[in-house]
């Protein structure tokens, strides 16, 4: 069996996290979106992630975004977790997603997740009318996603 004695000080630093990193931790409770540009949310946003445009943007940068906004309390962990999970992301996608549906991973083509959100949120009214908290994250991702891109209630 492998000993390794760091010290009292190297062990803090280790449970801490990295630094300068991405360490995770839990939200329990996002803050409330912002509901016009004059928010303070809306320019903490607007701060964090400043040239997004999500109605044009990779699944991989949907990802990387989508960790900033759960660091930054916009998004709790299970709305980060349904956004960040990219399928074209996975190694094996072409060979098992890719294969049953006929197409390869393009994780680097841009589309519009906007739309790709609305259009779930409309899914998941109708076929889980009943699961009002899977609405609501759902609902929660599309508005953060249109206040990101400017096109919150309103600005469409």
């Amino acid at each position: 069996m492998l000993s390794f004695d760091c010290g009292a000080e190297a062990l803090k630093s280790l449970l801490r996290g990295p630094a300068s990193g991405r360490a995770l931790m839990r939200v329990e409770s996002p803050p409330a979106l912002p509901q016009g540009p004059a928010s303070a949310d809306a320019e903490l946003i607007q701060e964090l992630i400043p040239d997004v445009d999500a109605t044009h943007i990779s699944p991989r940068e949907i990802a990387e975004i989508s960790m900033d906004l759960y660091i930054a309390g916009v998004l709790p962990w299970d709305e980060y977790a349904l956004l960040a999970f990219q399928p074209e992301l996975q190694p094996a996608y072409d060979e098992t997603i890719g294969a049953l549906i006929g197409e390869k991973a393009e994780p680097n083509r841009r589309r519009d997740f906007v739309a790709i959100w609305e259009e779930r949120l409309v899914f998941e009214r109708r076929y889980n009318g009943d699961d009002a908290k899977r609405i609501a994250r759902v609902e929660h991702i599309a508005a953060v996603l249109r206040q990101i891109t400017g096109r919150g209630p309103g600005n469409a």
